[in-house]
């Protein structure tokens, strides 16, 4: 009875498993881009081509001044870390206009180690005028981005473009004790690069700040780019502008380009003096008074 049953197998001393090997979760990250091609027609610049992926997006907000059109680029991820990428090609036909303008400001956050990418690629073709407003970027501690807008002019193509920077939020009274910035413009007129500029400051960024030829202890910056061939004509009213803007600022003339500096000890300054300078600025190239984007004025 019970012939066919089974001994149990003996009993083995344990034999202790190796540690498994986890390999590195790969942390998600933010990609966009987005694409805007603009025409001339009898009725006005329109739209010719629109392409978004990802996080990028941009509306198309309705003005008063049909001649130029709006865009307002979106970052639906509601900021960008490290690792995070965002391109943005925009290019105008000849004789097209357009304002691009942010939804809000960009803000870099805290990264483990990997670098925030932004780069623009910007075409403006003989008789178009663009003009490239994005509202301030907010670098955050252990932030880290490296931006670089490329633009390239026809004869007779027109730029006013804006580019700025807080090192942190000021109105915290934060400070940046560790955080990288690469912010570059490369601008080429008939295929001739005629403007090279990139600003890099690395490590304690409130430290190097306050050197008298770095920030001199400002807490944001702004360059404000004017690509004309008549850029000279407006170089009395950018000097005024500079003036006037409460903050410091000052201007340089370079042949077609006119190079607008502005420091500011927090955002709230900052923005109201690149307001003030833009307000001008957009006036004069247009020729009649014309306001700020609807996104500037709701902040």
């Amino acid at each position: 009875m019970f012939e066919n049953t089974l001994l149990s197998d003996p009993v083995l001393e344990a034999v202790p498993l190796a540690p498994e090997k986890k390999e590195p979760v790969a942390l998600a990250r933010s990609e966009g881009r987005v694409e805007l091609r603009y025409c001339q027609k009898e009725s006005g610049s329109k739209l010719a081509h629109l392409y978004q992926r990802g996080c990028g997006r941009v509306r198309f907000p309705t003005v008063d001044h049909a001649e130029y059109p709006e865009a307002v680029l979106i970052n639906t991820a509601g900021g960008l870390t490290g690792g995070d990428y965002m391109a943005y090609q925009i290019s105008l036909d000849e004789g097209a206009a357009l304002t691009v303008s942010g939804q809000a400001a960009e803000k870099i956050y805290r990264s483990v180690g990997s670098t925030t990418v932004i780069d623009a690629e910007i075409n403006i073709a003989k008789g178009a005028l663009l003009e490239w407003l994005p509202q301030e970027t907010i670098l955050f501690e252990k932030g880290r981005l490296r931006r670089m807008n490329s633009v390239h002019l026809k004869a007779g193509s027109r730029l006013l473009a804006l580019e700025a920077t807080l090192f942190g939020r000021t109105a915290h009274g934060e400070t940046l004790r560790s955080a990288s910035l690469s912010d570059g413009w490369k601008i080429w007129r008939e295929g001739k690069l005629v403007w090279f500029d990139k600003f890099v400051l690395d490590g304690d960024l409130h430290a190097k700040a306050m050197h008298p030829a770095v920030l001199d202890g400002a807490k944001g910056m702004a360059t404000i780019l004017i690509a004309d061939d008549y850029a000279d004509s407006y170089l009395e009213t950018a000097q005024e502008a500079a003036r006037d803007c409460g903050v410091r600022a000052a201007v340089t003339s370079r042949d077609t380009l006119l190079i607008i500096r502005v420091l500011a000890e927090n955002g709230y300054d900052l923005r109201k003096a690149l307001a003030l300078i833009l307000t001008r600025m957009r006036s004069e190239i247009a020729g009649y008074p014309v306001d700020l984007p609807k996104v500037w004025e709701n902040q």
